[in-house]
């Protein structure tokens, strides 16, 4: 078993998604997802809920309380060399700002990996990626740009294809 198995095992399969892209829901909102190089997979957090999600997808916080049950968009779990990534991405359309989403990210992602060493007696110590997409013209480059973060360890992507390897560093 790889290591990004065991994050595979404790996540509910209904939001693991098997897409080649990213893309807001109910927007023109879509960039292309490179896989190669590297074993991962793409959690989706912020998808439409059936019947049985009467609560919402955390039935058991106080949905009532702004920015209680806020989500991010997507979360790609990766693997390099033994080591485990999660990038944690917010596409935005406007001038609205991606960090809420991005730190309710963050936080599901510690408690993710929590769970794994608690159930598989392990000691993950995930390195965390933070993405923030807004929409805009991008831009066709034919040379990959090292990978930066501002203050507040996000990157502001701006390419055409999300490259998951350019984040395994």
């Amino acid at each position: 078993m790889s290591n990004l198995d065991y994050f595979r095992n404790v996540l509910s399969n209904e939001f693991i998604v098997n897409e080649s892209y990213l893309a807001e829901a109910g927007e023109n909102m879509r960039v292309d997802l490179v896989k190669d190089g590297c074993n991962s997979f793409l959690f989706n957090l912020d998808k439409k809920l059936g019947r049985e999600y009467k609560g919402g997808i955390f039935p058991f916080f106080n949905s009532g309380e702004p920015k209680v049950c806020k989500v991010c968009d997507y979360i790609i779990f990766a693997e390099k060399a033994g080591l485990v990534y999660s990038l944690i991405i917010e596409l935005k359309k406007g001038n609205v700002g991606p960090n809420p989403q991005l730190i309710a990210g963050e936080c599901f992602v510690s408690y993710i990996n929590l769970t794994v060493n608690r159930v598989y007696k392990k000691d993950f110590n995930l390195t965390i990626r933070k993405v923030s997409i807004k929409e805009f013209k991008r831009k066709n480059r034919t040379k990959i740009r090292e990978i930066d973060y501002d203050e507040n360890n996000t990157h502001e992507f701006s390419e055409k294809k999300f490259r998951i390897q350019a984040f395994l560093k």
